[in-house]
């Protein structure tokens, strides 16, 4: 069986990320229209990181927020994810068929349990989450990139935003009866 893994204080939610992702957009909404005009009228830039910044350049501090937001909401999911996990397997409880699903898996290895055994466990045993499992695994590849530096051409096949990330997380914890946040 797998030794436990000590479970951390520090983890954010996804609604922790959610929420920063919010702000900080909000806050580069508002710098860019506040460019934008200034860039226009020719007038002076207020925002000294904004100077001499065109459209494009602006449009693209919104795609790294975009990225970075991605980028941390799967982890915090991963961070639920396998906290549930240990708990399931380490306290027996809940008694239910994931639950035993979980602990066999964790009997047979001592390897450290993968992201997406656990999910093929969750898209097994609740078949209303099949679909969520499905495109969370596939996200599982950008944030792959996403946290190695980008270095590499990605073949994602899907473009991957926090909104449609934060659904999908949250239809699947709501399926799995996973923690919301």
């Amino acid at each position: 069986m797998t030794q436990r893994t000590a479970i951390s204080s520090a983890q954010v939610t996804v609604g922790d990320v959610w929420d920063y992702y919010e702000t900080t957009r909000d806050n580069l909404v508002r710098g860019a229209e506040i460019a934008t005009r200034a860039v226009a009228s020719a007038a002076d830039v207020q925002d000294p990181r904004l100077f001499g910044k065109t459209l494009a350049e602006i449009e693209k501090l919104f795609d790294e927020a975009d990225k970075q937001a991605s980028l941390f909401i799967i982890a915090a999911a991963e961070a639920a994810i396998r906290v549930d996990f240990e708990n399931r397997v380490m306290n027996r409880k809940p008694k239910d068929s994931v639950t035993r699903a979980f602990r066999r898996m964790a009997s047979r290895t001592r390897r450290r349990i993968r992201l997406e055994d656990i999910l093929d466990v969750w898209a097994e045993e609740i078949a209303s989450a099949k679909a969520d499992v499905s495109q969370l695994k596939g996200a599982l590849g950008f944030r792959h990139w996403l946290a190695h530096g980008r270095w590499w051409v990605p073949k994602l096949g899907h473009r991957y935003d926090p909104a449609g990330l934060f659904l999908v997380i949250e239809s699947l914890f709501t399926k799995t009866g996973l923690p919301q946040a």
